[in-house]
């Protein structure tokens, strides 16, 4: 649903303006839908499998707790990543992927 101020704000817009809006709404559509970049997701993990699916990228992953801890690396653990409001956003999953 779209928010009253901004269905009133696009309301008074003329013809010109809202195709300039149109094309940014577009835009902002297709980059949400586009997975992260490889170079957007940590560096610094033990990857053993990635896959995708639409907008989302899952990885199996070997973490460090950041301890010092002898079981280090732990896991592999689950984790989603994907792109919101131009950052790249992340949530653990778990051991299992559920598909």
């Amino acid at each position: 649903m779209i928010p009253k101020n901004i269905r009133s704000a696009l309301e008074h817009q003329d013809l010109p303006a809202l195709h300039e809006i149109r094309e940014l709404v577009e835009h902002i559509i297709e980059e949400r839908a586009k997975p992260p970049r490889e170079e957007d997701l940590p560096a610094n993990r033990e990857v053993l499998k990635v896959k995708t699916s639409g907008s989302m990228t899952f990885r199996l992953e070997r973490v460090s707790c950041g301890k010092n801890c002898k079981g280090c690396p732990h896991g592999p653990y689950w984790y989603g990543y994907w792109r919101e409001a131009g950052k790249t956003r992340s949530k653990y999953i778990g051991k299992n992927l559920k598909q």
